[in-house]
């Protein structure tokens, strides 16, 4: 399996436990599937065959990579490839792979107990084009959140704890570096806080914070918080974008769909006043 990630070429610095599980995943991985996964250092993603290789690539005797690029610099004499061409192996199927469909949506990591309160806010992401992730532990919220990128984090304050200030995964997140913390929208629900209330949410790192009593609205406060959030962020994003410093952002997606969501509805109506 390789070490080092094939577009910025650092290091990946898993742990054991971490390796354990990429390994797992990859001896359970069907044949002609690909695994994905996420740099954590530039965040861009790649795929790795069922042998440890990236698509494209021949496993070599003892596991080494095949050279192909000068070495890296510093003291470290490692070999390296330039990113693969893309794997087709999917085409003689005729079937996407699920993987491949999931990239395209912005996904969002829920950490909410099991309630009624957790299918409220399932369906209020649903509504907003996300696609709903849950964890069952923090720790493993922790490790999808090393090789994945979420748009969004849901985080009850009550979730494996009795506050918010003992919750590691928020402790996790208030660490996190500002350039993916900023393309993160992250909410927290909990009884000890006043919904949509800015300076509360500024206090704890996070976008938006919503009280227990207030989940029957959570459709309405998300889609509000989302519409301020991309207002606040979306110029940076863009001018960032412009810049190359960044490829995308969550920031620019919402505004994209919110125009293709108004031009739909511009047709619609057109469409009527014509019939």
């Amino acid at each position: 399996m390789i070490d080092t990630c094939p577009h910025c070429q650092e290091p990946l610095n898993l742990s054991d436990a971490q390796k354990s599980k990429v390994q797992t995943a990859l001896d359970k991985l069907p044949s002609g599937n690909l695994l994905k996964l996420g740099c954590p250092q530039c965040q861009k993603p790649f795929e790795l065959k069922s042998d440890g290789t990236l698509p494209g690539q021949k496993p070599q005797k003892g596991g080494v990579a095949p050279s192909g690029g000068p070495p890296l610099k510093g003291a470290r004499n490692i070999a390296v490839t330039p990113p693969p061409p893309p794997d087709l192996d999917w085409l003689a199927s005729g079937q996407m792979q699920e993987k491949e469909i999931m990239e395209d949506t912005p996904m969002v990591l829920i950490l909410v107990n099991k309630g009624p309160g957790l299918s409220t806010v399932r369906e209020a992401y649903e509504d907003e084009g996300f696609l709903p992730v849950f964890s069952d532990s923090i720790e493993s919220a922790i490790d999808r959140l090393q090789f994945t990128s979420f748009a969004a984090l849901v985080l009850h304050s009550r979730f494996e704890g009795d506050s918010l200030e003992s919750n590691s995964f928020h402790s996790f997140m208030i660490k996190m570096v500002m350039a993916r913390r900023r393309n993160i929208h992250y909410t927290l629900i909990g009884p000890e806080f006043q919904t949509l209330y800015d300076l509360q949410a500024l206090s704890n790192s996070a976008n938006l914070v919503v009280n227990d009593s207030e989940l029957n609205n959570f459709r309405l406060i998300l889609k509000k918080s989302l519409h301020e959030s991309q207002q606040l962020f979306g110029p940076l994003a863009d001018s960032m974008v412009r810049q190359g410093k960044i490829t995308g952002s969550i920031w620019l997606d919402i505004k994209v769909k919110a125009e293709q969501k108004m031009k739909s509805a511009v047709l619609k109506d057109l469409l009527e006043v014509k019939g």
